[in-house]
């Protein structure tokens, strides 16, 4: 591990600018509902599915999943602090474990869920991180990840805001890495963008339009095409496993 990484996660919750002197019920209601409305979508219909959620944080992933009626999900992280939260939360399901004890142990998932994590990596790093993942999904398993979008508007906001962030996408080079590592199916899009209050969310949205519009055709007078271009702030990556190469990865 990078010797700053020590430093950085051992207390990674109150750490963080935006996590400090506020209310952990809150934080979990607030980022529930949107994980809800931008995640839960993607899941299987089949609510026995083993979902998996690594670097977990304090379960906002594992809140909605569970909330959703799924029955087998379970969340890793390398932050005890965050693991304690969760615990305060009631999830006794999101356990502390850094990713890298996860695949020692050989287990299996339908689901494996990363979210905001792949810009912690290192690009070989991430290297690793997908083969592995790949490598422990059950045929036709899926992988969801998120992370943030260099393509979007005030990028550094987001990429930069975190010190440990370390390796940045675009949509073309998500399914450039996630092709290489032999994903089967891969979309990337852009994440959920809203605001709760619906005059605000009115705003919003003619705002965001504009801004899109402009920036399509700044594209389009350097002989360049939108057509792979996402512009929100965050990426969402649902790559699947095809049923030959997991079984390719699970015999070997």
């Amino acid at each position: 591990m990078l010797k700053y990484r020590d430093t950085i996660y051992n207390n990674y919750f109150t750490n963080q600018v935006n996590k400090q002197a506020r209310d952990y019920e809150g934080m979990l209601a607030e980022q529930t509902s949107h994980n809800s409305a931008e995640l839960i979508h993607l899941l299987p219909s089949n609510k026995d599915v083993r979902i998996v959620d690594l670097g977990c944080g304090f379960g906002t992933f594992v809140k909605p999943a569970m909330n959703a009626g799924y029955t087998n999900v379970v969340g890793y992280d390398i932050s005890q602090e965050q693991v304690d939260v969760a615990h305060t939360l009631g999830m006794d399901n999101v356990h502390h474990s850094s990713i890298e004890d996860f695949f020692s142990k050989g287990e299996k998932a339908d689901i494996i869920i990363g979210l905001d994590i792949i810009e912690h990596f290192t690009k070989d790093e991430l290297i690793d991180f997908l083969l592995n993942v790949k490598k422990s999904l059950n045929p036709g398993g899926k992988a969801i990840f998120r992370t943030p979008n260099m393509d979007a508007p005030q990028t550094s906001v987001y990429a930069y805001g975190d010190i440990s962030h370390e390796v940045f996408l675009n949509k073309s080079s998500a399914l450039q890495v996630t092709s290489a590592v032999g994903f089967g199916k891969v979309e990337v899009y852009g994440g959920l963008l809203r605001n709760t209050q619906p005059l605000k969310e009115a705003i919003r949205k003619i705002g965001w339009w504009k801004y899109k519009t402009f920036k399509k055709i700044i594209l389009f007078c350097t002989a360049r095409t939108w057509h792979n271009v996402v512009f929100e702030p965050n990426l969402v990556i649902v790559a699947e496993a095809s049923i030959q190469s997991a079984i390719t990865d699970h015999s070997a």
